[in-house]
């Protein structure tokens, strides 16, 4: 039997998913290469804590044209270490456009029902946040749009209504993609070998074949190179990468408004153990309204109080903007803003004005206080440098180029009515069993003959 090498480039929600069902192939054996450091603690993981702040060590900061920063996490685990755990599917419409021989409503259910459980439980040990969990904000802010005519949406699929958070979390701590994938019966496998605090300069490319990667002057040969390392570090990497010639790449973002106002009602937002975003109003615009359970400095060390918020997201159709990379390896971010999106986002904060100042928060809100925040903000969800169906097959197969796959962010083809980790983590899973399956029936792992996976030049 010939052994078949593969390299995955970035331990985050995707990679982890990708490097354990590989490494349960007899015939593969899989180097996980993350760029930043291995496991991550309890503490990390806190449901109450988001350790994004300024001197965050599991964080990587990207800043955009407008003087944003576009925060990723850094390290075994990637984002779904550092996020708040929000992990709700899209709405079942977001996926109209994906290939649907790939992409059936079946398939989708079942690689959700992996990671969820149906909507509580599975690999990713998710819940349903809880009535105790809400802040009386929370508590009136769900009232408010249920008075108003917005159905509560009980169902696993969001829908237009006031949607409950769905979190990768037990009763403490959020549940990464590491501890729910790289368990240490995995991490044992012969199969796979984890190699953490290595950046990867770039993909070896030669005659329209990868053939490798290329960390710490070091080539790590390989049959299939395939990219999660996020929508951002993806493209960059293989804008750096000699043979590749695209160096501008689309890129898309939900923005958001948020909206500040002073609490009277005396109940700390902070508890112990209680998430940032409870539960969200999902419009028939495609506007998701973010409920946020206290001030942001509760949750994020370093950040200065502002007093509690709402935001207000602009999910479909999203910001459209650009990644490039110039001569020199200079990467500019531009996330957009597309008007449709903010006009939406503007009617909505206006709304969401109303609903603050209306009797039925007068106990919750101090008069006068409420503010829309003038700069317009994003929601770190970065998506479609690389989408299938236009730089990527339905698998991530990077088109024109053997041997080369992305599973990340990056693929995603359209906008989502909700965050992407869930969808991301189930697309990651589909694709991970799609290349896994028996050689009579998967989609081949292009490889050049026996060999590979040997450290060349060092």
């Amino acid at each position: 039997m010939t052994t078949r090498h593969v390299v995955v480039v970035g331990a985050g929600s995707c990679g982890c998913v990708v490097a354990e069902r590989l490494s349960r192939v007899d015939d593969v054996v899989v180097t996980l290469i993350e760029a930043g450091r291995d496991r991550p603690g309890d503490e990390d993981l806190r449901r109450d804590r988001l350790p994004v702040g300024p001197d965050a060590p599991r964080v990587r900061r990207h800043s955009t044209v407008d003087g944003l920063d576009l925060v990723r996490g850094r390290g075994v685990g990637g984002s779904s270490v550092v996020n708040g755990g929000y992990f709700l599917r899209g709405h079942r419409t977001d996926l109209d456009g994906w290939d649907r021989r790939w992409w059936d409503a079946d398939t989708v259910e079942r690689f959700h029902r992996t990671l969820d459980g149906g909507g509580t439980g599975g690999v990713m040990s998710v819940r349903r946040v809880d009535d105790a969990d809400l802040h009386p904000r929370a508590v009136a802010f769900e009232n408010h749009w249920e008075a108003l005519g917005y159905d509560v949406v009980d169902a696993v699929w969001p829908t237009v209504g006031i949607n409950r958070i769905r979190m990768n979390a037990d009763a403490a701590a959020r549940v990464s993609a590491d501890r729910a994938f790289l368990t240490d019966a995995v991490r044992a496998r012969s199969s796979l070998r984890i190699v953490a605090d290595t950046t990867v300069d770039e993909v070896v490319l030669s005659g329209g074949v990868a053939r490798g990667v290329r960390a710490g002057g070091d080539t790590l040969a390989a049959d299939e190179v395939i990219l999660c390392a996020g929508t951002l570090a993806s493209a960059a990497l293989l804008a750096r990468s000699d043979g590749w010639s695209t160096s501008t790449f689309p890129l898309s973002e939900h923005r958001e408004i948020l909206l500040r106002y002073r609490d009277r009602s005396g109940v700390p937002g902070g508890a112990a153990g209680v998430p940032l975003l409870p539960t969200v109003l999902h419009t028939e615009d495609g506007v998701e309204i973010r409920c946020y359970n206290s001030d942001f400095a509760d949750h994020i060390d370093g950040v200065p109080r502002s007093g509690p918020a709402v935001g207000v997201a602009g999910m479909v159709p999203g910001a459209s903007g650009h990644l490039t990379m110039d001569a020199g390896g200079t990467v500019t971010l531009d996330v957009g803003g597309t008007q449709v999106a903010t006009d939406a986002m503007r009617r909505w904060s206006h709304r969401v004005v109303d609903m603050l100042e209306s009797s039925d928060h007068a106990d919750l809100v101090e008069a006068g206080s409420v503010s829309i925040d003038p700069v317009l903000a994003t929601s770190h969800h970065a998506w479609g440098t690389l989408p299938m169906g236009a730089a990527t097959d339905a698998l991530g197969g990077v088109i024109g180029v053997e041997g080369l796959r992305v599973v990340d962010g990056s693929i995603l083809p359209t906008a989502l009515s909700s965050g992407p980790h869930a969808t991301t983590m189930m697309m990651a899973a589909r694709i991970a069993e799609a290349i896994s399956g028996p050689d009579s029936t998967r989609p081949a792992i292009p490889g050049r003959g026996p060999g590979g996976g040997g450290i060349v030049g060092s």
